[in-house]
């Protein structure tokens, strides 16, 4: 057996709603995703804190970070089609999703100030 994609990080899931038959087609498309996208998506887990969800129909992606989850979809797109989620995106994705955990941090502890005030 030739195996041709060896993956070697974990930030990459399917999302769905009801367990999900996995066919050829499915695992082609996942494939080619990993071949075209695998060093963005390990780049994501790796430097990011985040993990890339798929949804079943293997056409958008969502971001979530490893701290602040779904949440962070308050200051980001909550879905990329693969198409957003290309190579010439890759920079505006980080930067976007950084910026998101910047605003997210910020209102976490300006959150916090205010919890404890009241609590005095």
């Amino acid at each position: 057996m030739n195996v041709q994609n060896n993956v070697n990080f974990t930030g990459l899931y399917l999302k769905t709603n009801e367990p999900m038959a996995v066919g050829t087609k499915s695992i082609n498309k996942l494939s080619q995703i990993l071949k075209e996208r695998g060093g963005f998506i390990n780049r994501l887990e790796q430097e990011e804190n985040t993990d890339v969800f798929i949804n079943e129909t293997l056409d958008k992606v969502s971001l979530v970070h490893d701290e602040y989850g779904e949440d962070i979809h308050k200051y980001i797109k909550p879905e990329l089609s693969l198409d957003e989620f290309s190579a010439k995106n890759e920079e505006n994705i980080v930067a976007n999703l950084r910026e998101a955990v910047k605003k997210f941090a910020h209102d976490w502890k300006v959150a916090d100030f205010w919890a404890q005030l009241h609590m005095q």
